[in-house]
């Protein structure tokens, strides 16, 4: 049984509950274990972040929560950083995810490959010339930053642009010029001791009937040696432990004997 869940957001950004509600029904779920995952604020304006002026409010709180809950439930406060985003401090966090939500396009600037199906056919087609296989090479070399930041500990969401594909596909995950671009990124974040989440947070909200990464994706992070966690990217307490059986299921069934929790100030792995 999956105990730890260390992705999940509150009112400090785009979750609908407050984080004492968050760690509550992480509790009544049987969690041993949970992690606040603020969005970290980005060089851009969107309404899903955490602004940098509100994170040592953020921090303060989580840290009493903590405290308020210690011996009940272990609370640990993160972050979930996005690659453009590279002058935020992480020092002061539990853990740090790392993400691409926002992706650069040709000519400059960014779109969101996290919003709707709608935006997903658009950045396709008006900043790719509606080559699906040359967004993805983009996403993929800009998650493969993460690599490079000793800080992040969890590689969040690895194929997070097939978000709305099991309604409206917009990428071919066999396409040989997605699966090296995709590769390539895993290896880099293998080599680099990276920890995968196997998110089941788009479950929650309808989008899909699996997690990611998806069932192949897992297998051959399991013959690269990679390492994996379970989160449910929980945006409402109804959420905080969506679909864990399945995502279970799923690591096992790629060949994976344990998960990477935190235990302290330290992942360790657990048998599972």
């Amino acid at each position: 049984m999956i105990t730890q869940n260390l992705h999940m957001h509150s009112t400090w950004d785009d979750g609908s509950c407050p984080a004492e509600e968050m760690i509550l029904a992480s509790k009544a779920a049987g969690l041993m274990s949970v992690g606040l995952s603020v969005h970290g604020p980005m060089p851009i304006v969107n309404d899903w972040q955490c602004p940098k002026e509100r994170l040592p409010d953020y921090i303060a709180e989580v840290r009493a929560l903590k405290e308020k809950y210690a011996g009940v439930i272990d609370v640990y406060m993160g972050v979930e950083w996005d690659t453009t985003a590279a002058d935020l401090d992480l020092a002061p966090y539990d853990y740090v995810i790392g993400s691409v939500h926002e992706l650069p396009i040709p000519g400059g600037g960014t779109r969101s490959v996290d919003s709707n199906a709608e935006t997903t056919e658009q950045y396709i087609r008006e900043c790719f010339g509606g080559d699906a296989d040359a967004a993805a090479e983009a996403y993929f070399a800009e998650l493969s930053k993460v690599a490079q930041r000793s800080e992040v500990d969890i590689v969040g969401h690895f194929d997070l642009i097939t978000k709305f594909d099991e309604q409206h596909r917009f990428y071919d995950e066999n396409s040989p010029q997605y699966r090296r671009a995709a590769e390539r990124a895993m290896e880099g974040l293998v080599r680099a001791g990276k920890i995968f989440e196997v998110n089941t947070g788009a479950i929650s909200r309808g989008y899909r009937t699996a997690p990611y990464p998806s069932a192949q994706w897992l297998r051959l992070l399991r013959e690269m040696g990679g390492k994996v966690t379970v989160s449910a990217d929980a945006h409402h307490t109804s959420g905080v432990t969506c679909a864990f059986d399945l995502a279970e299921r799923m690591i096992k069934e790629a060949g994976f004997e344990e998960v990477w929790v935190l235990e302290g100030k330290e992942f360790v792995p657990v048998k599972i």
